[in-house]
């Protein structure tokens, strides 16, 4: 259970990345970071006025309905940061999250993003009413380090390189199990792999978030 006290809330899947991500926001603030997982959608631990870290990379489509929605209808006055961006939010993911405070791109710093928390903490939050939406940041990669992905395509191998089948990944993204297979074909086509595995160590290498990469791993 969560410490009722908590400001910064994590909402990310349970990995050992995770946990070391979570352990280290701990050691570097001076307030309680707490984890929620995203798989679990649960707003009745969330303290009021905490700063939310979604981390969109550990969330399917549906997923991201389910919280936006329940953060957005939140009283709590939250402030919502949308972490490990790979890319600008497309028009459907701006309209689910019309009062985010910020997106943080995958590869931003540690430091950027403990940053961004502080300043967060710092201002004070205008009416709900008064916020206007965040303007699109461009965090597109280069075409050398995505491939020639589409956006459809990104959001597959994400979950491909999860572990998900095609019947998990059709069912989240409400798509016929022959349109997964096209996509993963042009997925294995585009990145020249031959199988998942090769395409899970593929997105590892090219999608994984440097933020976790920059942890101080042997001092956890």
């Amino acid at each position: 259970m969560l410490n009722m006290d908590s400001k910064i809330i994590l909402i990310s899947n349970q990995s050992i990345q995770t946990q070391l991500l979570l352990d280290y926001l701990n050691k570097q603030s001076d307030i309680l970071v707490d984890f929620v997982n995203i798989s679990r959608p649960d707003m009745s631990f969330i303290a009021e006025e905490s700063i939310i870290l979604y981390d969109i990379q550990a969330s399917s489509r549906k997923l991201k309905n389910i919280w936006s929605k329940l953060l957005n209808e939140s009283a709590c006055g939250l402030r919502v940061y949308i972490i490990n961006c790979l890319r600008s939010l497309p028009l459907y993911e701006n309209m689910l999250w019309p009062n985010f405070e910020s997106i943080v791109p995958n590869n931003c710093s540690i430091e950027h993003l403990l940053t961004l928390l502080k300043e967060g903490r710092k201002t004070s939050r205008p009416p709900r009413s008064l916020s206007p939406p965040q303007k699109n940041i461009n965090l597109t990669p280069s075409d050398s380090d995505n491939g020639g992905l589409t956006e459809r395509e990104y959001e597959i191998l994400t979950e491909l390189s999860k572990g998900a089948s095609n019947v998990e990944i059709a069912n989240a993204f409400f798509i016929s199990e022959n349109t997964v297979r096209t996509h993963i074909y042009n997925i294995f086509k585009k990145i020249s792999v031959n199988n998942r595995t090769q395409a899970a160590c593929w997105a590892n290498s090219h999608l994984r978030s440097p933020v976790l990469d920059q942890l101080p791993w042997k001092e956890m």
